[in-house]
């Protein structure tokens, strides 16, 4: 019983671990490929979307994103406000992004 419930805390860490790698490997990689490059609205769209989905705090929220000259609109629906405010703060972390619009709406379950 003990080894199970340790079992399943490592993985639980583990995976914790990983995404928020994964998630500083995908701002940074892409800030060190373009550096000094214009910043088009495509790519801070690809940006501010990868951040988000790959993000753990935002699981169970689903997105739409659009970008237009540097200003982003986050619209679509999160579990809670604290999602919301998550997901406004990482979009405007980018590099880039020079306004973010809010147009999420809390979902609350049924």
């Amino acid at each position: 019983m003990i080894r199970t419930k340790f079992m399943a805390m490592a993985v639980v860490t583990f995976s914790l671990f990983a995404s928020m790698g994964v998630t500083a490997f995908a701002i940074d990689h892409r800030a060190a490929q373009s550096a000094g490059a214009p910043r088009s609205d495509a790519v801070l769209n690809d940006r501010v979307e990868t951040l988000l989905r790959t993000d753990i705090g935002l699981a169970g929220s689903r997105f739409r994103i659009s970008t237009h000259a540097g200003v982003v609109t986050l619209a679509g629906d999160v579990p809670d406000k604290h999602s919301l405010a998550r997901a406004m703060d990482l979009a405007g972390s980018v590099k880039g992004v020079r306004e973010v619009h809010n147009a999420l709406e809390v979902e609350f379950p049924k």
